[in-house]
């Protein structure tokens, strides 16, 4: 019988040319997951092609009066991208909304992975800042 230590083993293995200058361009495990949230929070809502529900409105919303309702919006948002990486699962929301920035950091637990760490993530409304 072979075991294998499944604790040391790489378990996701992905691409990413985003803010690296030379190879290598590997991702593993927690960086390759929390790029992929990343990439779907950073990308705005239909813009990519063939996948009209992949993306994100809070890019949106931050154009609404910075009131209870936007910040709920942007709360439920969250929660929807979230929900669709079965790879993760939410702990935690906090948000500070304001002068069009929205700052959130999402507490996650990597559910194959066994561990827990925090997203950060930042919009400013174009043409501010």
């Amino acid at each position: 019988m072979i075991l294998i230590n499944t604790i040391m083993a790489t378990i996701f293995k992905g691409f990413n040319t985003i803010n690296q200058n030379k190879a290598p361009f590997g991702l593993t495990d927690e960086e390759l997951i929390k790029r992929d949230l990343m990439n779907h929070f950073y990308t705005r809502l239909g813009e990519r092609p063939m996948r009209p529900t992949f993306g994100s409105r809070i890019h949106d919303i931050l154009m609404n009066p910075l009131d209870n309702m936007t910040s709920q919006d942007i709360k439920e948002d969250v929660e929807r991208i979230v929900a669709s990486e079965s790879r993760v699962e939410l702990r935690d929301i906090r948000m500070d909304v304001q002068d069009h920035t929205c700052r959130v950091e999402v507490d996650l637990n990597f559910n194959v992975l066994r561990t827990a760490d925090t997203l950060y993530l930042e919009f400013i409304t174009e043409g501010v800042g």
